[in-house]
C-alpha cells in the first residue's frame, strides 16, 4: 500500500513539473479588449486584433432563435484565426466562451430544427493561418436583457478576455 502511494506521489510531482515547464512559455499579458454592440446582427470589429496566446478570436454577431424545446436561444458569432506556426486548433479546444445577462451565466442550448444554425465548426481544426467562422448557442434567460459574451483561452495562465455587449430588447 505504501509502495503504492509513493509511485502515486511520484506520478503526480512529475506530471506537474511538466505541467509548469510548459505553462512557463506562456505570455503573462493581462490585456483586456472590449466593444460594444448595438444590435442583434452587430458586426463592428474588435479595438484591438483579438489575439489571445496562439490564436485570435473575433466576436461577430449576435441573432435570436429558439432551441428544440421553444426556449429563447442567442446564436453568437465568432471569427476564429488560428495565428500559431505550430499544430492545428479547433476553437472548442482552443477557447472557453461564455455568454451572461445581468452577469448570469447562460447554459449552453440544444439546436434541433433551425436549418441556419451550424455547430460543426466548433470542433473543425485549422492550420495555421486559417480562419474560421464558429457558431455557438446560448439559452437566454429573458430577451430584454443585453447579452455578454466573453471569450478567453482554454488553457493559460494569460488573463486576456476578449468581451462584446449585445443589446437585444425586442
Amino acid at each position: 500500500m505504501k509502495k503504492n502511494r509513493t509511485k502515486l506521489l511520484s506520478l503526480l510531482l512529475v506530471m506537474l513539473f511538466i505541467f509548469f515547464a510548459v505553462a512557463s512559455g506562456s505570455d503573462d499579458s493581462t490585456e483586456e479588449s472590449k466593444d460594444q454592440g448595438t444590435e442583434t446582427v452587430a458586426t463592428t470589429a474588435p479595438a484591438d486584433d483579438g489575439a489571445i496566446g496562439d490564436y485570435a478570436v473575433e466576436i461577430v454577431a449576435c441573432r435570436l432563435s429558439k432551441d428544440y424545446e421553444g426556449k429563447d436561444v442567442a446564436i453568437i458569432t465568432y471569427s476564429f484565426t488560428n495565428v500559431s506556426a505550430e499544430d492545428p486548433a479547433s476553437f472548442m479546444f482552443a477557447f472557453d466562451d461564455a455568454v451572461y445577462q445581468n452577469g448570469i451565466e447562460c447554459e449552453a442550448a440544444i439546436m434541433l430544427g433551425d436549418d441556419s444554425y451550424d455547430e460543426s465548426n466548433q470542433l473543425k481544426e485549422i492550420k495555421a493561418g486559417a480562419t474560421l467562422e464558429v457558431e455557438c448557442a446560448y439559452v437566454l434567460n429573458d430577451t430584454t436583457t443585453d447579452v455578454e459574451v466573453e471569450v478567453s483561452e482554454l488553457i493559460s495562465f494569460d488573463n486576456t478576455v476578449i468581451t462584446k455587449t449585445f443589446v437585444i430588447a425586442e
